[in-house]
């Protein structure tokens, strides 16, 4: 009963020891995490971006770091965006390649990716001993998800007045030229 004390003591041991290695990451050489030159891969749920800085003050150094880190997440929303809609486009075929069609959809993508990186967080902080800071933000993707559909929602609301709005017009311009037929 002892021997399969010990085993079993002895298992549970080495799995959690290997366990603790596969969920942790190993610093780098220097000693920094290891986001700080591999950026975590991301998940179907979040986007994880890194950025550095080295100012004046330690304040400074960690606002900066924040902007960039929040930056690059802005880059990777803007061309996700963009892409989904070039594919839609394409996919659309010559009806949808009209000037003002083109521009309304950059519009989209713009304030979509304004809207959606409100959600951006800061996962981890580190202070190397030359007083760079490092960030590692994360960005929920649901985020991007919920701004694009909320922008596609209020461009449609947007046609359907305009497309009242043009009725109207066409029916005041019918009265107005059925006024002024002369009939002997």
């Amino acid at each position: 009963m002892n021997r399969k004390l010990i085993g079993f003591a002895c298992s549970l041991s080495l799995l959690l020891v290997l366990a603790s290695c596969a969920t942790t990451p190993k610093p780098n050489p220097d000693g920094s995490p290891y986001w700080t030159t591999s950026t975590p891969r991301n998940t179907r749920t979040l986007h994880y971006e890194v950025g550095s800085a080295k100012q004046s003050t330690p304040q400074l150094s960690l606002l900066r770091a924040e902007s960039a880190a929040k930056d690059a997440i802005g880059r990777w929303a803007s061309t996700t965006v963009d892409n989904a809609l070039v594919t839609f486009v394409e996919e659309a075929g010559e009806s949808l390649r009209t000037q003002q069609t083109l521009e309304v959809l950059q519009n989209v993508s713009v304030q979509t990716v304004n809207i959606a990186l409100r959600g951006v967080s800061v996962a981890e902080r580190y202070t190397a001993p030359d007083g760079t800071v490092w960030v590692l933000s994360s960005y929920p993707v649901k985020n991007l998800k919920d701004a694009y559909r909320q922008q596609t929602e209020a461009l449609e609301r947007k046609l359907a007045m305009e497309q009242a709005k043009s009725s109207l017009m066409m029916a005041y311009l019918e009265s107005q030229l059925e006024k002024d037929v002369f009939e002997p």
